[in-house]
């Protein structure tokens, strides 16, 4: 899998992390996303995060999802950042992360997967 990284820092409007990725999404390669997402935004506070998986294929099983989400260490994520996915609609993906969403949800991960990334920015900056 490859992504580019690109952080953005507005004194009035906060920290915003917007990660491209394309290629296979596998197990292996959603843990090295969250890897790479955890260790940019670890000293930032209340981080806004795009995750764009337009030009990735999502190959992750019902076993893959739950093993990844009960073995995601939260000690190391940054308890007020706020992840968006966006995928395709009409692909087998969007499931697959809309169940990751939900399975990441059970231990309070705030995140969710959209079609759009308009859709993804208007969630993003909802205050909680």
């Amino acid at each position: 899998m490859d992504f580019q990284i690109k952080l953005f820092s507005w004194p009035d409007k906060g920290d915003h992390l917007i990660m491209i990725a394309r290629g296979l999404l596998d197990r292996a390669a959603l843990e090295q996303v969250f890897h790479e997402v955890a260790t940019v935004t670890q000293p930032l506070q209340d981080c806004k995060v795009i995750i764009d998986l337009q030009d990735a294929a999502c190959d992750l099983k019902t076993a893959d999802i739950q093993i990844f989400a009960s073995g995601l260490k939260l000690d190391r994520w940054p308890a007020h950042n706020k992840v968006a996915m966006v995928s395709p609609q009409d692909s087998e993906q969007y499931g697959q992360l809309l169940m990751l969403t939900r399975d990441l949800a059970k231990v309070d991960f705030k995140m969710a997967v959209f079609t759009d990334s308009k859709s993804a920015v208007n969630w993003l900056t909802e205050i909680m």
